[in-house]
């Protein structure tokens, strides 16, 4: 993947295994929103990878166990396949199938292992090296003799640029960090892969709240981040043909709150019921306010203008 996609999936590459740090949460404290709780998440204890690389380059790697046994990891033109061998012994096992796929693959296999739980990450894309993102991306775990593997069979489009081991390698944890919050799919001894897990990024509270017009057509609700959850506006009109209807929000800094996934749940759609997610957004400057609607572009402007009602 080169461009914009190359570089991440390359910065993914080397950061694979590498330690992260707490995240912090937000709450809002009271309707106003005019506060908030900064509280670091406690980190769970994680095993620092001990293999090494002994090969590699973007269609096979060879990974170094601890105990000496090695894995071998290549792309082939049914998807990718492992074989491993013991410390004492030159003859590579049969091949063993970790991920059957006609698609093409991407620049690289991501592995490590702790002890003799052994984890990687590949991705797929009919012109992925081109420069396009992977259309599947799939992680893979190994563990006792290394005689199978198990996959997530999800086909994720994420990338999956750390792992975290933990419970002396029982479980992986695949972490993807964007914009929007934090994904997590994990790997357990004994039960294999679980859903992916979405932690959503809170909004700033100074958002949260309730929010009228100051011309009287519509009130909103803004509310903040649940568990596996986006934050969510609840629109209403007040005077008018009646709309009431709900949508994601998502924080773009501190003071801009975009829009999208409109969902109309009483009357008709009206002016401003919703506004174009593309063409506008939610601006606030203080915890009490005013929160305004800003048609974005070259020269931004204010649409409505709300007040702080609860």
């Amino acid at each position: 993947m080169r461009t914009k996609s190359a570089a991440a999936w390359a910065v993914a590459v080397l950061m694979l295994g590498a330690a992260v740090g707490g995240c912090a949460e937000q709450s809002d404290k009271g309707p106003s929103g005019s506060s908030a709780k900064h509280t670091k998440s406690h980190r769970e204890p994680e095993d620092k990878p001990d293999s090494r690389v002994v090969e590699d380059d973007d269609d096979h790697t060879v990974l170094e166990l601890s105990d000496g046994r090695q894995v071998s990891l290549r792309f082939t033109r049914r998807g990718l396949e492992a074989q491993h061998r013991d410390a004492s012994d030159d003859a590579w096992s049969a091949r063993k199938t970790v991920y059957e796929t006609g698609t093409k693959p991407c620049h690289g296999i991501r592995a490590k292992a702790y002890r003799d739980t052994v984890w990687l990450a590949a991705g797929f894309g009919a012109y992925c090296r081109d420069g396009e993102e992977p259309q599947e991306v799939i992680a893979a775990v190994a563990t006792g003799d290394l005689s199978s593997w198990t996959a997530d069979p999800t086909r994720n489009t994420l990338v999956w640029p750390k792992a975290r081991i933990r419970d002396g390698g029982a479980r992986v944890d695949f972490v993807d960090r964007s914009f929007w919050g934090t994904s997590t799919l994990t790997w357990r001894k004994g039960s294999g892969f679980a859903k992916v897990a979405m932690k959503y990024k809170p909004i700033h509270p100074w958002f949260v709240g309730r929010w009228r017009a100051t011309d009287g057509s519509q009130q909103l609700t803004i509310h903040q981040v649940e568990p596996g959850s986006w934050a969510r506006v609840v629109i209403e009109s007040r005077t008018g043909p009646r709309c009431k209807g709900s949508a994601v929000v998502t924080g773009i800094d501190q003071h801009d709150l975009s829009m999208s996934n409109f969902k109309l749940d009483q009357g008709t759609r009206t002016v401003n019921c919703p506004p174009k997610a593309t063409e506008y957004d939610f601006d606030v400057k203080s915890s009490d306010g005013p929160l305004r609607l800003r048609k974005i572009g070259n020269h931004p402007k204010t649409v409505l203008t709300y007040e702080r009602a609860g």
